[in-house]
C-alpha cells in the first residue's frame, strides 16, 4: 500500500473515492475543527482578560459574596490557549486538503462582493496567518506565565491582552469568509449547493455521484479556475508563469499578445500551414522558422 504511492501511475481511488460532497469522507472535517480553534482561543482570552480585570471585578466579587481564584482563571487561559494552537495545526491542513479537492463556481459572488475562488484563496492564507499568530501568541503567553511574570500578580500583560483582541477580530473575518464559502458558494456542503439548484428530494434520491477520487480531483483542476494569461517580457513568451520560447525580434508581440490573450485557445483552434501558426481562422503574425512555430504549439497543446 505505501509503496504504491511512490509508483508511477499510483492507484489513488483505493479508499479515497469521492462522495457527493467532493470529498472521501460524509462530513467535512475543516468546518468542525476550526469551531475548536476559535472556540478554545475565545475561551482563553474570556479568561485571561477576567483574570486581568481582577481588581476592577472586585465590587462584583463582593456583591455576590465570592472570592475568585485569579490563578485559576490564568491556568484556564493558559491551557486553552495551548489547546488552541495545537488543534490549530490539524484544522489547516485539513482545511489545506478539503480547498484542493473544491470546486469554486464560476459567476458566484459574496455578499462582500467578492468570487468563490478569491474567497477561499483569502481564507486559505488568512488560515495560514492566523495559525502562525495564535503559535506565536501561545509561545508569548507561555514566557509570560513561566518567566517574565512568574512572580507578579498579573500574569499576562495587558499588550498581550490587546493584540488577542486584534487577532480574534482577525478569526472573525476569517470565520465569515469560510461561512460564506461553505453557505453562499456549497462548497463540500451538499444542501446548500442543491438547495441553490432548487432540486427535489426526488431528483437529489436519484442523483448520481460521479466516479472521482482524491488523486483525480488533485491532478484536474476544476474549469471554473481562471486560466494563465499570456505575457511577455524582454523577448520571452510566458504562459503564466511558465516560459514558452524566445521570441525572435521579427514578431510583432503587441499583435501576438492580443491574439493569444483575446480568448481561451483549445488545441483545436490553431494548426501550422506553412511557416505560419494560424489560431482560428487567422495567421499570427510570426516570421521566425518554423522551429519557433512547433515549440509554440507543443507548449499550446501540452496546455489543454
Amino acid at each position: 500500500m505505501i509503496w504504491s504511492l511512490f509508483a508511477t501511475n499510483p492507484n489513488w481511488s483505493s479508499g479515497l473515492d469521492l462522495g457527493l460532497n467532493g470529498l472521501p469522507y460524509t462530513l467535512p472535517v475543516h468546518p468542525n475543527l476550526v469551531h475548536f480553534t476559535i472556540g478554545l482561543f475565545s475561551i482563553a482570552l474570556i479568561f485571561d482578560v477576567i483574570a486581568t480585570s481582577h481588581g476592577l471585578l472586585r465590587p462584583i466579587y463582593d456583591g455576590l459574596k465570592i472570592n475568585p481564584d485569579r490563578s485559576a482563571y490564568y491556568d484556564l487561559g493558559w491551557w486553552n490557549l495551548l489547546a488552541a494552537a495545537l488543534i490549530t495545526f490539524v484544522t489547516v491542513a485539513f482545511g489545506f486538503f478539503e480547498m484542493l479537492l473544491a470546486e469554486p463556481p464560476a459567476g458566484a459572488v459574496s455578499p462582500w462582493g467578492l468570487p468563490a475562488l478569491e474567497t477561499m484563496y483569502l481564507h486559505g492564507v488568512g488560515g495560514v496567518f492566523s495559525l502562525f499568530m495564535i503559535v506565536l501568541l501561545t509561545v508569548w503567553r507561555g514566557l509570560e506565565r513561566y518567566r517574565w511574570r512568574s512572580r507578579q500578580r498579573a500574569q499576562v500583560s495587558l499588550r498581550y491582552v490587546a493584540v488577542s483582541l486584534l487577532v480574534l477580530g482577525f478569526i472573525s473575518i476569517q470565520a465569515e469568509m469560510g461561512a460564506q464559502l461553505g453557505g453562499t458558494f456549497g462548497l463540500h456542503n451538499t444542501a446548500a449547493l442543491h438547495i441553490s439548484e432548487q432540486q427535489s428530494v426526488a431528483e437529489l434520491q436519484t442523483l448520481m455521484i460521479p466516479a472521482r477520487s482524491v488523486g483525480q480531483a488533485i491532478s484536474t483542476p476544476t474549469t471554473n479556475y481562471p486560466l494563465p494569461r499570456w505575457e511577455i517580457q524582454g523577448d520571452r513568451l510566458y504562459y503564466g508563469v511558465a516560459e514558452v520560447l524566445t521570441l525572435p525580434a521579427s514578431v510583432n508581440r503587441a499583435a501576438l499578445l492580443t491574439q493569444l490573450n483575446e480568448r481561451n485557445w483549445s488545441a483545436d483552434d490553431f494548426a501550422i500551414a506553412g511557416n505560419q501558426l494560424l489560431l482560428g481562422d487567422r495567421p499570427l503574425p510570426l516570421t521566425a522558422s518554423t522551429d519557433h512555430l512547433y515549440r509554440l504549439q507543443a507548449a499550446l497543446l501540452s496546455l489543454r
